[in-house]
């Protein structure tokens, strides 16, 4: 016979078998569409660059699931036309990075604060403009624009840096102006309403502040160069080529082993220099 104590025991024991079942369930859920999710990653993402790496070190791979042996002939068989492509992409890339943080973060500071209407919506859309626009339709704009004088950028490889700088402006512009926060206004405000002249301002208080978007900026600006093709490929100039155009000429030439090893390099090369920019420059210990 059910005593009184057992009436408000027993719900209470029952309420609470029910909740660390609906929690177990929930976290079986949670664990199946986690896994599901990494499992979608790896074959986005992770399986192709691994794939390139077995086809850059594969002596024949056709109909099979694993190469047919291995061999580092398409490594031994670059030239220097190969390497000499992985420079340019580098240069190119560390040059597009460096100029798009800067017009960003200038950007981003002259607009802080100023009414998105007018004036600052103006520059604001011109400067998010090219996200907008297919990268082959920009490249053949800034090739029919600077083909002639007084401006010829036409046999120059600086319109590749021109249009690459064009593509990549958007996102650097957008990580210096997602971290101008108003704690950081009220910082600046804070200083110079004590002296602080505006150049001691930007130097110590403001850059400061914002090296992790800066660091983003150089990032972002230098993977989007390195894997820019399509405006790129209308406006190159004879004889200049980066790592991609020489990519996507052996792959129609039926070259795909070759390309694979070039490749490879050229995520090898470009891994190092992400991990250089993100690297964090130990602090002097003041003595």
């Amino acid at each position: 016979m059910a005593t009184p104590q057992d009436n408000v025991v027993l719900p209470a024991v029952r309420h609470r078998a029910r909740a660390v079942q609906r929690g177990l369930a929930a976290r079986i859920v949670g664990g199946v569409l986690l896994a599901f999710a990494a499992l979608l990653c790896f074959w986005l993402f992770v399986l192709p660059v691994i794939v390139v790496a077995l086809s850059s070190v594969a002596a024949h791979w056709s109909g099979t699931i694993f190469p047919d042996g291995f061999s580092m002939r398409w490594f031994e068989r670059l030239g220097s036309s190969d390497f000499d492509a992985v420079t340019t992409s580098l240069e190119v890339g560390f040059g597009v990075a460096l100029l798009g943080t800067t017009l960003g973060l200038w950007l981003a500071l002259a607009l802080e604060g100023r009414d998105r209407r007018g004036l600052g919506a103006l520059v604001d859309t011109i400067a998010m403009m090219p996200n907008g626009v297919p990268s082959v339709v920009l490249g053949l704009a800034v090739l029919i624009a600077y083909h002639k004088r007084p401006i010829d950028l036409s046999s120059s490889a600086a319109i590749v840096v021109f249009v690459q700088l064009a593509l990549v402006l958007p996102f650097c512009y957008r990580c210096a102006a997602a971290a101008l926060r108003p704690e950081l206004t009220v910082l600046r405000e804070a200083a110079a309403s004590l002296g602080a002249p505006p150049s001691m301002v930007l130097r110590t208080v403001v850059l400061p502040q914002l090296v992790p978007a800066i660091r983003a900026s150089l990032a972002l600006g230098f993977a989007l160069s390195l894997g820019e093709l399509g405006a790129t490929l209308t406006v190159y100039p004879p004889g200049f080529a980066t790592v991609p155009i020489v990519v996507v000429g052996q792959v129609e030439r039926g070259y795909y082993l070759p390309a694979s090893a070039l490749s490879l390099i050229l995520l090898l090369v470009s891994l190092a220099a992400l991990v250089l920019i993100a690297a964090r420059v130990p602090k002097r210990r003041a003595d």
